[in-house]
């Protein structure tokens, strides 16, 4: 009998895997890009593979929908203000514990606490925070304002309710950020540190000049992961404000809910996905080239 090369062993060890990753993400997948490519919604009462075809009307219709450029626009806006601030906040945190001290480990385990939390539960608490007779408006800023800090209705207004949804994420979401570049700065040789010590070096030129470009890579790649994480805010939105007020702090994962679930409108859910998943796969490639692999 002949001996199977080590290519087949491997084949056959990971070919269940293979056959389990391929009914849980490549069939839906197809699934949906023929429905993007229909016209089908549960209420036609018709099997999804029978319904007609719509060429490119979908996509069409994704291109001149108001609401769908205005969640994808504001979805922007919000991880390019969540991301900037967990990195710094982050890096200020990982920077400060580099040391050793009585209780280190307790103080880091504690940091860390917020990213174990479920979103909806994280979400649940700030909404119950920001009500107007909560502890936001009753005690933090009412030794700052008096009563006035008694009326301010943070659901209500869109701006203040968008701060809202970016405080919680920022809370549950800075450890996470914390946890790599800390990792990545105590990874740092300490003769770079102690030599440049030596030679005179304050702290703040050698955290500019040796610890941070040395993890410059680690911080790309969290930057990277952050963002695509960011994009798919759902929870903090739905719990806290349901995308109010009126359409104020509607993402984009809960515009395709909507899409979905609530107006029964499948083909059009999924063309919108397909555009949205193009989308952040060329600004993913774009930037992982420009700032990693050319570099």
């Amino acid at each position: 009998m002949p001996e199977k090369s080590p290519r087949s062993v491997k084949i056959l060890a990971t070919l269940p895997l293979n056959i389990l990753l391929n009914g849980v993400l490549i069939v839906p997948f197809a699934i949906m890009i023929y429905l993007a490519f229909a016209k089908w919604s549960p209420l036609m009462g018709i099997n999804w593979w029978e319904a007609p075809f719509a060429a490119i009307s979908n996509f069409q219709r994704a291109f001149s929908d108001s609401r769908f450029v205005s969640a994808l626009s504001r979805t922007a806006l919000f991880v390019s203000i969540v991301v900037p601030l967990e990195f710094m906040l982050g890096l200020a945190i990982a920077y400060m514990l580099q040391g050793e001290f009585k209780g280190k480990k307790y103080l880091i385990a504690l940091l860390i606490y917020p990213l174990m939390l479920p979103p909806v539960v994280v979400a649940t608490v700030f909404y119950l925070f920001f009500q107007p007779y909560g502890p936001v408006n009753n005690i933090f800023l009412y030794y700052i304002m008096g009563e006035r800090a008694l009326n301010i209705y943070w659901f209500l207004d869109p701006s203040l309710a968008l701060v809202t949804i970016i405080i919680a994420d920022v809370w549950q979401w800075t450890p996470f950020m914390f946890l790599i570049l800390y990792s990545g700065l105590s990874a740092v040789p300490k003769r770079l540190v102690e030599a440049a010590e030596i030679l005179g070096a304050s702290k703040w030129r050698i955290f500019w000049t040796i610890r941070l470009p040395l993890i410059k890579p680690l911080i790309l790649i969290a930057l990277v992961l952050r963002s695509l994480e960011a994009l798919k805010v759902f929870d903090y939105v739905y719990v806290m404000t349901g995308g109010g007020p009126g359409i104020a702090t509607e993402s984009i994962s809960l515009y395709i809910y909507r899409l979905a679930i609530l107006y029964q409108d499948i083909s059009y859910a999924a063309a919108v996905s397909i555009i949205v998943l193009l989308a952040i796969m060329i600004i993913s490639r774009v930037a992982i080239y420009f700032f990693i692999e050319k570099r």
